[in-house]
Parts: structure tokens; C-alpha cells; sequence
């Protein structure tokens, strides 16, 4: 029988408490501690809804980062970041990395408080999610090498994660449907962080059809497909890697029933030579948090269903 996990990478929901407290700090009616408090309880009630949930990997929700590109745009030399721009077909927005100097470097990795799981979780217990490679050089204003940002800014925060105990690496990657794509730099940066933890690319919000055959030859453990813009029927026969299914929709508040997303994924379960890893189609980021909260606890389900069956 495949192997079956679930998990929730990426952004998570931020409490209504918890944007209240932010928009405070901007407005300078409250503190950085103040703010900071409310992201740590944010973050026990994210873990203990992935506890309730059985989830296999744990996730920290990426509570106190602003988009997936900013923290790497601030830490690394050689980047900086410029205008809010969408992300996607979405209602939230990005600050686009602006190019300052090539090739960019990280001057440290990121740890406390981008990562919180450092001195806490089991080795082995979480997830992490970092932009691809090809996603942060692309949606940069200026000229990027792809390959030189997994060598300077991806590749030390990688050698950090594998050292604090991580156990899987989801590398978000929305510019892979743009027409300018360049699936050939994307393979060699990835050749660059392969070997020291499993990598997931991970394709949120669109459809990956026209492009698994080419994804499965990338040096990547897993693939991220979003089954709400993506048809089924596209999946290349069998399927030799893990597959990250996105079977949760992250912009609808609408909720699952475990048991249909169960059925779904016995459909996917015939066409797997790798494992099966149930995921939410992006970040949750993009409904309100006790929607969220939902959504975690029917994938976890969906799950269960699936293991007792096994």
C-alpha cells in the first residue's frame, strides 16, 4: 500500500486578533512584544489544530512573514524589495524582490523568528516552505540567475534547516505558468539544492497539466499539484514520484468532506509509484483563520479515512 501523509505547508491564517494586533503596531498603538505574544499564540493553536488533526508533519504557518519572497529579500545581500504586486489571481500581495547586485547572498540563514521549530520539535517532525528558486529570480525586478540564487541565498538556509531537525522542504512555485518560464535554469538550481532533505515543487493555484511530463525529470522528491485547476486525467501514468495533491482549496471558505476527498484520493492512490501526500492547493492564508482551522482538521481525516483502509 502507498504511503500516505498529510500536512499543511505555507502561509497560514493569521487570527483576527492577530491582524488587529499588526495593524495596531503600524498605527503605533501597540508594541513589537505585544505583537509578538499574539503570533505565539497563534502558533500553539496552529500546532495543537494539527495535533487534533493527526497531521504527519507539523507546519509553524510562516506566522510572521509577510509573503514568501520578503524575509530572503531583507536578509540577503545583492537583494532588496520594491512595489506591492498581486500574487497570482489573489486578494493579497507580494513586495517584488528588486535585484541590487549580482550574485545575491544570504548573510546568515534565517532561523528565530522566521523558523520557529529550531528548539521546540522533534528532528524530523516538520515542514518547511521556501520560495523556489526559480519562482524568487523570476518575479524579481532586475536580472537574476536562477542557479545563483539556490547557490547563494537557498542553499545555506537549506544546510540551517537540515542542522535544526526539518524533514521535508515544500519550495513554492507559482511562476512556472508564466510564458517566460525557464524550466532549465529551474533544473539546474535545483541541482544545487538536492541531497540533504526531500524537496517538493510545489505548483499552487493553477494548472500543471501541459507541464508534469517536463516536472518529472526535475531532481525533486515530490511534485505539488492543485487538483481544483488541474485535471486529473493530465497525470502522467504512473506517477513515479510523491505527489503533494492538493485536494484542500485555500481560496474558497467553502469546506471539504473528508470522506469525498478520501474518494478522490483512492483515485490518485491507483496511479502512484511514490507516496501520497495530502495537501491544501496553497497557502491557507487566503481564508479566515477558524475557516482554516476547518480545513486542517477534515485533511486529517481524509487521511485517517485513508490509513484504515490500509
Amino acid at each position: 500500500m502507498t504511503t500516505v501523509r498529510a500536512y499543511a505547508p505555507g502561509i497560514y491564517a493569521r487570527s483576527e486578533e492577530l491582524v488587529q494586533a499588526t495593524r495596531d503596531l503600524d498605527r503605533g498603538r501597540t508594541t513589537e512584544e505585544a505583537v509578538a505574544r499574539r503570533q505565539r499564540e497563534d502558533l500553539e493553536y496552529f500546532l495543537e489544530a494539527q495535533r487534533a488533526a493527526g497531521l504527519d508533519y507539523l507546519s509553524d504557518g510562516l506566522l510572521n512573514w509577510q509573503d514568501i519572497f520578503r524575509p530572503f529579500a531583507e536578509a540577503a545581500e545583492g537583494l532588496s524589495f520594491g512595489p506591492l504586486t498581486r500574487f497570482l489571481n489573489t486578494n493579497t500581495f507580494y513586495r517584488a524582490p528588486v535585484a541590487t547586485a549580482e550574485p545575491p547572498r544570504l548573510r546568515e540563514p534565517l532561523s528565530e523568528p522566521h523558523f520557529r521549530f529550531a528548539q521546540g520539535l522533534p528532528a524530523g517532525s516538520w515542514v518547511a516552505t521556501l520560495p523556489s528558486p526559480h519562482a524568487l529570480a523570476k518575479w524579481a525586478q532586475g536580472e537574476l540567475d536562477v542557479r545563483a540564487v539556490a547557490e547563494g541565498v537557498l542553499k545555506p538556509q537549506l544546510t540551517w534547516l537540515v542542522e535544526h531537525g526539518c524533514a521535508l522542504v515544500v519550495l513554492q512555485e507559482p511562476a512556472l505558468f508564466e510564458k517566460e518560464r525557464d524550466l532549465y535554469g529551474l533544473a539546474a538550481a535545483l541541482e544545487v539544492l538536492s541531497g540533504p532533505l526531500p524537496l517538493a515543487l510545489q505548483l499552487p493555484f493553477g494548472d500543471a497539466g501541459e507541464l508534469l511530463g517536463e516536472l518529472l525529470e526535475l531532481p525533486v522528491d515530490a511534485i505539488g499539484v492543485d487538483f481544483y485547476s488541474t485535471d486529473v486525467r493530465a497525470l502522467p501514468r504512473p506517477f513515479p514520484k510523491t505527489l503533494l495533491a492538493g485536494v484542500l482549496d485555500a481560496r474558497n471558505s467553502l469546506l471539504e468532506e473528508p470522506e469525498e476527498v478520501a474518494r478522490f484520493a483512492r483515485r490518485l492512490l491507483e496511479e502512484l509509484e511514490g507516496e501520497l501526500h495530502l495537501v491544501p492547493n496553497g497557502d491557507l492564508q487566503f481564508v479566515p483563520e477558524k475557516i482554516a482551522r476547518q480545513k486542517v482538521l477534515r485533511l486529517g481525516e481524509a487521511a485517517r479515512i485513508l490509513k484504515e483502509e490500509a
